[in-house]
């Protein structure tokens, strides 16, 4: 580690710094970042799993989870589901789906996914 990456990390704010971990996480995968997916179209990203909730929707469960790739945030939903076996917080995800927007963020319905190691 040379002196300019040892004065970025003391002069960088610890969110910088996890946006830079993140983007250089899944730069190697053939995805499109989230902040770069267009509404309305098929769209693959990946990225980190940030948050996870269940949320009633007309009358059964949703399970929304909240995926960040260092660009932006993105949230899958998963219908009639309470939850996945294997995705949690911190755990590495691709999905793939038609993104649509929703307020400022990409929401995609029930869209495949591949959980990373």
């Amino acid at each position: 580690m040379g002196f300019k990456d040892l004065k970025k990390r003391f002069t960088s704010s610890s969110h910088d710094l996890d946006q830079a971990r993140l983007q250089e996480r899944f730069c190697e995968i053939d995805v499109v970042s989230i902040c770069e997916a267009a509404p309305r179209q098929p769209v693959r990203i990946c990225g980190e799993v940030v948050a996870i909730q269940i949320v009633p929707r007309a009358g059964s469960p949703s399970l929304e989870v909240t995926v960040g790739d260092g660009t932006a945030k993105a949230v899958a939903v998963f219908t009639g589901r309470r939850r996945i076996a294997g995705l949690q917080p911190g755990r590495g995800v691709v999905l793939e789906g038609v993104g649509g927007k929703v307020g400022n963020h990409l929401q995609l319905l029930n869209p495949a996914y591949t959980l990373l190691g």
